[in-house]
């Protein structure tokens, strides 16, 4: 939360934290002022002192009225003396950095986040302060969610389970045709098609996918990040794997819900695995709860699956079936983000939120892959993704 921003700041031994960016293009810099905007904005927050936005015209005004940010720097004296000298900012970005610095860094060393531009870096470095690149510095602090943070997520949860719904109930409506191909409207279903229908679902409800939906038919879904060719046709009798991770438009929070479809009768094994991975994050989300070792959360997956008779690439590296990935992820303004289930000697604490996601794959059937968001309590942890079930057999 923003409220650890300053024990971070001293963690990572900076005085000061500096950024210039689009608050659309970094998701540090919205989390750090609430400002909806493509519009390029300086950032620098002094250890111990709120922060302070540096802008320009009209983007100045908005800025004192959206963000939260209540400190701002005038940046438009410079911006028009470069105008006058027939100056194109970009190329002169100098010329705007360096007197906010002067006029408002108060410490010695400044801490830069790891997405700044290198030309950037070197403009602060030549200006002659010392700079410390803080990857994890912001997103540590995100990590730990607010309870409006986890109502954003839970919205964004809510839009994601329908748009899962609308696909199960164009699969539940089709016929099984030749070759098992599934047929709507006479045509066969193909992937590109169940896509489009989730997007206008979606934004329906002011969301959009932020980055392409995962649906994999079949053996194809043995790569457990293929995407799906839009001609891809949607078959019966095997394991059709929706991965879907949309982002509100308006609060910018995503949530990240896998589920596995299939149309018809699994066959013995796919059942298997359907319970497996049930089984896993059953046994991950009973671990899952404040001041938890991360690896414990882990290791509670995975030693399940083992029990199960199921392989892991986490118990055994050299392996090329049961579950080849990570447990899971953070998840907030990206759908991956802080803390790391790789982190292993790291502790779980109540406000972060994850998105956990066991599978098995196996390379002439595919996989069954099962995701839902949790935010972490002192308690078991909350159920962020609701209303859907885990098997779906239609």
């Amino acid at each position: 939360m923003i409220d650890d921003m300053d024990a971070l700041m001293e963690k990572y031994e900076v005085d000061g934290l500096f950024t210039y960016d689009s608050p659309f293009s970094s998701p540090n810099l919205l989390w750090l002022t609430g400002f909806r905007s493509s519009d390029m904005i300086l950032y620098l927050k002094n250890k111990g002192e709120p922060g302070i936005i540096g802008s320009s015209f009209n983007a100045l005004d908005r800025v004192k009225k959206e963000s939260f940010v209540k400190k701002t720097y005038n940046l438009t004296e410079h911006i028009v003396q470069l105008l006058k000298e027939d100056k194109a900012v970009r190329n002169n970005e100098d010329a705007i950095i360096a007197p906010m610095l002067r006029d408002e860094f108060t410490g010695g060393t400044l801490g830069v986040p790891d997405e700044i531009p290198t030309s950037r870096l070197v403009i602060i470095q030549d200006l002659g302060y010392d700079v410390k690149v803080v990857r994890d510095l912001v997103p540590d602090a995100r990590a730990t969610k607010s309870l409006e943070e986890v109502k954003k997520i839970r919205k964004a949860g809510d839009a994601t389970v329908g748009a899962i719904s609308r696909v199960i109930d164009l699969i539940k409506d089709s016929d099984v045709g030749a070759n098992k191909t599934l047929m709507y409207n006479g045509m066969p279903l193909t992937v590109g098609q169940v896509k489009l229908a989730l997007e206008h679902f979606l934004l329906d409800r002011n969301a959009e996918c932020s980055e392409d939906t995962i649906l994999a038919v079949g053996e194809k879904a043995f790569d457990w990040h293929y995407l799906g060719s839009p001609d891809d046709e949607l078959k019966a009798e095997v394991p059709i794997i929706l991965d879907v991770f949309p982002r509100l438009k308006q609060e910018r929070y995503i949530a990240d819900v896998t589920r596995t479809i299939v149309k018809g009768t699994p066959s013995k094994r796919v059942k298997e695995m359907f319970e497996a991975a049930q089984a896993a994050a059953d046994a991950a989300v009973d671990a899952l709860t404040d001041g938890a070792l991360i690896d414990d959360v882990n290791l509670a997956c995975f030693t399940k699956l083992k029990q199960l008779g199921f392989d892991s690439r986490r118990l055994n590296p050299e392996a090329k079936d049961g579950m080849t990935h990570g447990l899971g992820h953070g998840i907030g303004l990206e759908v991956h983000e802080q803390p790391s289930m790789y982190r292993r000697e790291d502790h779980f604490i109540e406000g972060h939120v994850m998105a956990i996601e066991p599978g098995v794959y196996f390379e002439k059937i595919g996989g069954v892959r099962i995701e839902n968001d949790y935010a972490v309590t002192k308690r078991k942890a909350e159920l962020l993704t609701r209303n859907l079930d885990t098997m779906l057999w239609v």
